[in-house]
């Protein structure tokens, strides 16, 4: 049987929304956004390399449970258009090329 966190790291290396559970969520802290169902989950993440490129991930803390999975990532992007979910609202003259590097 497969951990939670293998099988996210199975899907960052193949993204497809087959890995989501029908109930799950997704939940930016920063932002109070949260994001339910699986094909709510698929689209926002398409839309989301539109605007930003996921240069680099590195799990650095997991606390997983038989049905829950919360990580702390150390990830690189790049912002191609706007700040997307992480910095709604700002405008593309301040992030545009720009590279950053953060926990999530």
């Amino acid at each position: 049987m497969s951990t939670l966190r293998a099988v996210y790291q199975s899907y960052l290396a193949n993204p497809d929304a087959s890995a989501f559970a029908p109930d799950g969520s997704l939940n930016y802290i920063t932002t109070l956004a949260t994001l339910h169902k699986t094909d709510v989950i698929a689209k926002h993440l398409a839309a989301q390399q539109k605007s930003l490129k996921k240069k680099h991930e590195n799990v650095l803390h997991a606390i997983e449970s038989d049905d829950a999975l919360c990580l702390e990532v150390e990830t690189t992007i790049e912002f191609l258009s706007g700040g997307g979910m992480y910095l709604p609202g700002i405008d593309d003259n301040f992030l545009a090329d720009q590279l950053v590097t953060f926990p999530v």
